[in-house]
């Protein structure tokens, strides 16, 4: 809990007894009870770890709202912070990562893997808003903030093109979608944070190669105008 405090997470409205919960879910602490001899027995934490957990994986990002056809049982265990972990939410299953962690670890497994995920990362950056003043500093942490700010680019050229041979229903429905999304970065003044440089070149190789194509089709997908 002193740790929270000094790292500043202890600032979100959640109650501490939330806070309790995802230190236990995350494996920081264990707890056990004693009766006490009340209504309720008396709840008892201890130590178990320094080093918070939280699952990640396709099945992390279904629960978020991917809507592509993934193996939901593809679920991994990773090591997290505790800033890591007062954004993860707690399911009836598993302390899950928040979003913009799940979509970082994703990005930075298809740069190590070569697994395609990149593809499922595209898909959210494009059609969701999420928070990104959070999600481009847990990227420069991760040393890949200049690659994930890159897809954030390509995908506001990609539904800017003035001639596109690609569907025009699946082309005007992302472009839609983005440009809106999109203003709201901009009037909160977060679109900024994208035209930074960005720390750590890790990922650039993967978001260079992305074609028109390949941002148009994956949100189109996540937006299910596209098979």
């Amino acid at each position: 809990m002193k740790e929270c405090a000094r790292a500043g997470v202890l600032t979100r409205h959640e109650t501490l007894r939330h806070y309790l919960d995802l230190l236990t879910a995350g494996n920081v602490l264990g707890r056990r009870t004693r009766d006490v001899g009340s209504v309720k027995p008396q709840q008892i934490y201890f130590m178990k770890s320094k080093t918070p957990q939280v699952s990640v994986g396709l099945a992390v990002l279904r629960t978020h709202g991917l809507n592509w056809d993934t193996s939901e049982t593809e679920i991994r265990t990773a090591k997290t912070d505790f800033e890591g972990l007062v954004h993860a939410k707690i399911t009836e299953t598993a302390l899950i990562a928040g979003l913009e962690d799940a979509l970082i670890h994703e990005f930075s497994v298809d740069v190590v893997s070569e697994t395609g995920t990149v593809a499922f990362v595209v898909a959210m950056v494009a059609t969701r808003k999420l928070d990104l003043p959070y999600l481009l500093r847990r990227a420069d942490e991760q040393r890949t903030g200049k690659a994930i700010r890159l897809l954030f680019r390509r995908t506001l050229e990609a539904v800017s093109a003035n001639k596109t041979d690609l569907p025009a229903k699946v082309f005007l429905t992302v472009r839609s979608n983005f440009l809106k999304i999109a203003r709201q970065y901009t009037q909160s003044g977060f679109w900024k944070l994208v035209e930074e440089r960005g720390v750590g070149d890790l990922g650039l190789d993967v978001a260079n190669t992305l074609t028109e194509y390949e941002v148009i089709m994956a949100a189109g997908k996540q937006l299910g105008v596209e098979g």
